[in-house]
């Protein structure tokens, strides 16, 4: 029974986070809508190359994925026989580490072999950051035009990044929707477009002996879109239909609180009902012009990872770089911050129970404390360990789950914390949050806990490097803040250099218990 609330604590959590990160935009990560094709790619790959160009730690993995997946094992003695092959591999590659341990090494994670090389390119006077992978078979290419992301929707067309994201990938001057598939398909090419709150990311993967066909066919869908008016009224319908489901939601009205009063007219916190009314007013020649405007030479940004090429990398690149317009000359938005002091916003909303979110100012990528708050936030925000989930989850049973994390975004950044609870046990929750608080401030973190967090943090961050797809975005993450060609290393180093008193020391600089504004809704 402790095992069952703990796994549902946990997807609680996880829940709560993704809630928070949508709200604001997380930069590792955030490419919503692109398919990670990895398995379907290296499939296609391994019939043209054959597993003699496979290196060892790839068979290693591909098998491991194939256990995990009994429907695609063809017989029972299959099976046995893949698993005798993966258990005889392992126990090679070192006897006494854990099955995590021994996955790690297998991908070359930890920084005793933690291969992935990084290099930066100079290709037609832009800096492109590739990891190049010999013998994967694979290669992914990260396109992503910076700061030309929702904010910068027109004025009563707010919705047009969102809409430009589902258009692009259909037909084309020279292919109908059929044909443009079928050439995908043909070629084994996947192919996304996604336009987060400030930039807007193109992510290609293809085979290995595809790259100058991945190339032809991003050409053609951003420079050749036709936006026929059936696929844009479809997809229109698609938008106004998700968030008008979205809107029945108390997550979706503390939001729209936020919204209103911190964001307020900034193109962060456009209006549900703004937005919908701006889709009526969204034409195919305002797609094109955006594209025109938005996606040029100064801000594109460029990352590779995989099995490629540098010389036929750098034709197709000079190509497609000639195509784009050169200066980027759009007005960005000012910036916005959440300041306290300590205040609560309230909307009354039909359901049992009462969202909470506590928002206190943040930090950008340049804070010199970056890496110890990072840590700092995951001591208080962990789903097992994590001082709130214990203090209010385990000890006070006051919440479902409780979550925390740092928002950082081009123009406005924010620590906040999210919780959900009963509606009766509203303000114990909040004296509850800020005893946590002034206890850390006062006493900060134990050791355990710090070493705890950054031991998790480090792995999973080194587990993060799975594919082409993942490494390519995270490159492309990191020229957006400006990091170094080897921050891959440079964070994994940091964060284990981190001591415990830094670390408390850290979140007592930053945090003030008595500068939050905290939003609630419910009854």
């Amino acid at each position: 029974m402790l095992k069952i609330l703990s796994v549902c604590s946990l997807l609680v959590c996880t829940s709560l986070l993704v809630w928070w990160f949508r709200s604001g935009e997380s930069l590792l990560d955030n490419m919503e809508g692109v398919v990670d094709a990895d398995a379907e790619i290296e499939a296609e790959a391994e019939k043209a190359n054959g597993d003699k160009n496979k290196p060892e730690e790839e068979k290693v993995e591909k098998v491991s994925d194939d256990l995990n997946k009994p429907s695609e094992v063809k017989n029972i003695e299959d099976e046995k026989n893949k698993k005798k092959e993966l258990e005889t591999k392992k126990s090679n590659t070192e006897v006494n580490k854990s099955e995590d341990q021994v996955d790690d090494a297998v991908t070359k994670t930890s920084l005793d072999g933690f291969n992935v090389a990084v290099k930066d390119l100079t290709i037609n006077g832009k800096n492109v950051r590739v990891s190049p992978f010999a013998g994967v078979g694979v290669v992914t290419v990260n396109f992503c035009f910076k700061h030309a992301g929702k904010k910068m929707s027109p004025k009563q067309k707010e919705a047009l990044v969102d809409l430009l994201s589902k258009s692009l990938g259909e037909s084309t001057e020279s292919k109908n929707n059929d044909q443009v598939e079928a050439y995908k398909r043909e070629k084994n090419i996947h192919i996304g477009f996604s336009g987060v709150d400030d930039h807007f990311f193109i992510s290609a993967k293809c085979p290995s002996t595809k790259l100058i066909e991945l190339f032809a066919l991003v050409n053609d869908l951003l420079f050749h879109a036709e936006f026929k008016e059936p696929d844009i009224e479809r997809f229109k319908e698609e938008l106004f239909a998700a968030l008008m489901q979205s809107m029945q939601s108390p997550e979706s009205q503390l939001n729209e609180l936020i919204k209103e009063t911190v964001y307020k007219n900034h193109p962060y916190g456009t209006p549900n009902k703004i937005y919908l009314e701006s889709l009526k007013n969204i034409t195919a020649v305002d797609l094109k012009k955006f594209v025109k405007n938005m996606f040029t030479q100064e801000n594109l940004i460029v990352s590779v990872c995989g099995d490629f090429d540098e010389k036929s990398l750098s034709e197709q690149l000079e190509i497609f770089i000639d195509t784009l317009p050169k200066k980027f000359k759009a007005e960005l938005p000012k910036n916005i911050s959440v300041e306290g002091p300590y205040e609560t916003y309230s909307t009354k909303f039909p359901v049992p129970q009462t969202v909470l979110k506590f928002l206190h100012k943040g930090i950008d990528h340049d804070h010199p404390d970056f890496f110890a708050l990072q840590v700092a936030v995951g001591c208080l925000s962990d789903p097992f360990v994590g001082l709130l989930f214990k203090k209010l989850r385990v000890e006070k049973a006051l919440v479902y789950g409780i979550g925390a994390g740092l928002a950082i975004q081009d123009h406005f950044n924010a620590f906040g914390v999210s919780t959900f609870t009963q509606t009766e046990n509203v303000e114990k929750v909040i004296a509850s949050v800020k005893e946590v608080f002034e206890d850390v401030c006062k006493n900060g973190f134990s050791p355990e806990l710090v070493e705890n967090i950054k031991m998790g943090f480090v792995g999973s961050y080194k587990r993060s490097f799975a594919s082409s797809g993942h490494i390519a975005r995270r490159l492309a993450n990191y020229q957006l803040t400006d990091r170094p060609v080897n921050y891959h290393k440079v964070l994994i180093e940091k964060t284990e250099a981190l001591t415990p008193e830094q670390v408390s020391e850290a979140f007592k600089k930053f945090l003030n218990p008595n500068q939050f504004i905290i939003f609630t809704v419910g009854q």
